[in-house]
């Protein structure tokens, strides 16, 4: 049985068509034909039957070729197994169940490995035929298993600002894919820094998949051009996602969880709130492409198997089911008033009010000062001279 896993991209659009070449001798297995289009971890599910003879066997080399049908097919990369080494070794043969082997491969051109080759090897009588040889596995690939990831979106912490008033028009999206994206509503004229959501993004996903990043971004709308991201953060699920798959239940990203499976490889380091719910840091590039922070946002993540989903459901957004967790309404959002002063402190940051309070100040002393030179100032003087004349 042969697979492998992250092969190296033999092609511009960044992923190579694998297909196996085996040869052991006079025997050549060639399968080109059956090529995988587009795939870095490739399931070949193949086994191959051929005689030889011991001692005397020559190595079983296995090519990890990319198909092209244009310019020749490219060696992505190879692996020798030598068969004599397990044949005469004492260890080995004893084994009931053969180890699986994981395997790099190498291409001439370079010391560093080109992904891996996963398979096992195993050696029998050649008077017992294949298909007598127990146990037979059934190396078949399993079919896709679909899910459904449940996003919880709650609040935010010092996001940054971004319009010129001091306040941020808050949502926030998350994708796998960005064709299949996902966005929260919009917490309009937020000034605090703390955007308020509480509202479910659900995604069907299947797996396995070709990438498990979880791309969850914060932006700022803008109605005039396009919207300004805040930051952003880049989640791998392919544990949780596997985990999931192997034991068919619904499985939550908590803090026990985390700390034990899935921090190495997340990518981001989570800051928890509770049990259930962590921050994650929105991160951008600035001007000198230097990455800073600018701000969190607080979720909670569930993965949940697609048959539980269907009789488990839940409400996208704030709607009915609202369960696991309830989701109520957000807080601190914009509100409409007659009151022009209220409507002024909502639309305006505290920065921007202090600046438009003191240019307001301002211009009022300013207009005092020019009616006093216009009007008070004259008649004061006119009446001392007036008096200096006729001596009252």
């Amino acid at each position: 049985m042969i697979s492998a896993y992250d092969l190296a991209s033999r092609d511009v659009g960044g992923f190579s068509d694998p297909y196996i070449k085996i040869r052991c001798g006079e025997n050549t297995f060639n399968e080109r034909d059956n090529y995988v289009l587009d795939e870095p971890c490739p399931w070949f599910g193949t086994h191959y039957d051929f005689q030889s003879t011991f001692p005397g066997c020559p190595p079983l080399e296995i090519d990890i070729m990319d198909y092209d049908d244009l310019f020749g097919d490219d060696l992505i990369g190879s692996t020798q197994v030598d068969l004599e080494d397990r044949y005469f070794q004492a260890e080995w043969k004893a084994l009931k169940n053969k180890p699986v082997e994981y395997r790099q491969i190498y291409h001439p051109s370079s010391a560093v490995s080109q992904g891996v080759c996963k398979m096992w090897v195993e050696i029998n009588p050649a008077k017992v035929a294949p298909d007598q040889v127990e146990p037979l596995w059934d190396i078949s690939q399993k079919p896709k298993q679909e899910f459904e990831l449940r996003i919880a979106i709650f609040d935010t912490k010092d996001i940054k600002m971004m319009d010129a008033e001091g306040t941020s028009d808050v949502f926030i999206r998350c994708f796998f894919d960005s064709n299949n994206a996902c966005e929260t509503d919009t917490h309009f004229r937020c000034q605090t820094g703390k955007a308020s959501f509480n509202y479910r993004l659900l995604f069907r996903e299947k797996y396995p998949r070709k990438d498990y990043r979880f791309n969850l971004q914060a932006f700022d709308r803008d109605f005039f051009k396009s919207n300004d991201i805040i930051g952003a953060a880049l989640l791998d699920l392919k544990q949780p996602l596997e985990d999931a798959a192997l034991t068919n239940r619904p499985l939550g990203i908590n803090k026990k969880y985390y700390e034990q499976y899935m921090q190495e490889a997340s990518g981001v380091e989570f800051e928890w709130k509770d049990d259930s719910s962590f921050w994650l840091p929105m991160n951008s590039k600035n001007d000198q492409g230097q990455l800073e922070n600018n701000g969190y946002v607080r979720v909670q993540m569930d993965i949940v198997p697609a048959d539980y989903a269907d009789k488990n459901k839940v409400g996208a957004a704030r709607e009915e089911p609202n369960a696991n967790p309830f989701l109520p309404p957000p807080i601190g959002r914009l509100s409409f008033s007659l009151n022009p002063c209220k409507m002024f402190n909502q639309l305006v940051g505290p920065e921007m009010r202090r600046k438009v309070y003191c240019y307001g100040c301002l211009i009022i002393c300013l207009a005092v000062c020019i009616l006093l030179s216009i009007y008070v100032i004259p008649s004061a003087i006119g009446a001392i001279v007036a008096g200096w004349f006729t001596g009252k």
